[in-house]
């Protein structure tokens, strides 16, 4: 297999690919190291790869007009990051991704992977189930940001990237989570209490 396992087993339970999609889709796809705080997306251009994170931790993030930065969405690897927005509009990307760590990301054009569609129905079902999947978590992740109490969600975002706080610094996951850098410390000190 060209796709390390704990990828391929990321991407079928997004829908499950047979062997010979995963043959098909190899020549296309070629492995990348991206170094700490470089860009897969950068803003103003327009997103054309499609990239595997094998491993690393990646965001994506705005800027406000006084130059504040928030993170909007982090991956772990196995996940799959592009700008999607810019990827199926060919407008120009809006929300970069940056990698967090050094990472490993096997990258194609995007096109190219889309031309298989015809042949591989299954890629098809991938897509759609791809884009229901993303929108699912942005329909939790607004949920989460306006009921859950502060301490649940940093709970949440523990469990959901482990190690990615060696990589952030405070005011960036405050930010992701929606709270003051000092209501952040505050949870983590009674975390740390409790512990």
């Amino acid at each position: 297999m060209w796709l390390p396992d704990a990828l391929v087993a990321h991407l079928r339970t997004i829908h499950p690919l047979s062997a010979e999609a995963l043959h098909q889709m190899r020549p296309l796809f070629s492995r990348r190291t991206l170094a700490r705080r470089e860009h897969f997306a950068v803003a103003g251009t327009r997103q054309r790869t499609v990239g595997l994170l094998e491993e690393g931790y990646v965001r994506a993030y705005y800027t406000t007009a006084d130059g504040k930065e928030y993170n909007k969405h982090l991956f772990i690897g196995p996940a799959i990051i592009g700008d999607y927005a810019s990827l199926i509009t060919g407008l120009p990307v809006e929300l970069p991704q940056q990698s967090l760590s050094d990472c490993v990301v096997w990258v194609a054009e995007y096109h190219a992977v889309t031309e298989l569609e015809p042949r591989l129905p299954e890629l098809v079902q991938f897509h759609r189930r791809f884009a229901e999947a993303m929108y699912l978590e942005k329909e939790r992740r607004e949920l989460q940001l306006a009921t859950q109490p502060a301490a649940e969600r940093y709970a949440d975002f523990r469990r959901q990237f482990p190690g990615i706080e060696d990589h952030l610094p405070q005011y960036e996951i405050a930010a992701y989570l929606g709270i003051t850098p000092t209501q952040l410390s505050r949870i983590r000190a009674r975390l740390d209490l409790c512990t």
